[in-house]
């Protein structure tokens, strides 16, 4: 089961990019990567084309692997923490961090 989901705030904890922050833009399952907005820049060169207009050299964010990401908590003591799921008190499933139980991610 993956835990990181669009829109949630997260931090590299390997790697190159160790420390950077930023908001998850897509999660592939699949392919088991996340696109982090603003982190893994690439540049791709592109040949001009009828959909195109521009060639050139463009920048995009590659795919981060998930297990080098870590989500960021709120009111946590070091800012990341592991999530369980515990439901409300509507009967609601809710993620929450494991070290203060507050709930965490997009709404």
């Amino acid at each position: 089961m993956k835990r990181i989901k669009k829109g949630d705030k997260v931090r590299v904890i390997s790697g190159k990019l160790i420390t950077k922050e930023g908001t998850v833009l897509l999660v592939n399952n699949k392919k088991g990567t996340a696109i982090v907005e603003g982190l893994n820049k690439v540049k791709m060169h592109r040949k001009p084309n009828a959909k195109q207009e521009k060639g050139g050299i463009q920048e995009k964010e590659a795919g981060i692997p998930l297990c080098k990401l870590a989500l960021l908590a709120p009111k946590s003591p070091q800012g990341i923490s592991k999530i369980k799921y515990t439901t409300n008190k509507e009967g609601k499933k809710i993620r929450v961090a494991k070290k203060t139980n507050n709930p965490v991610g997009a709404k």
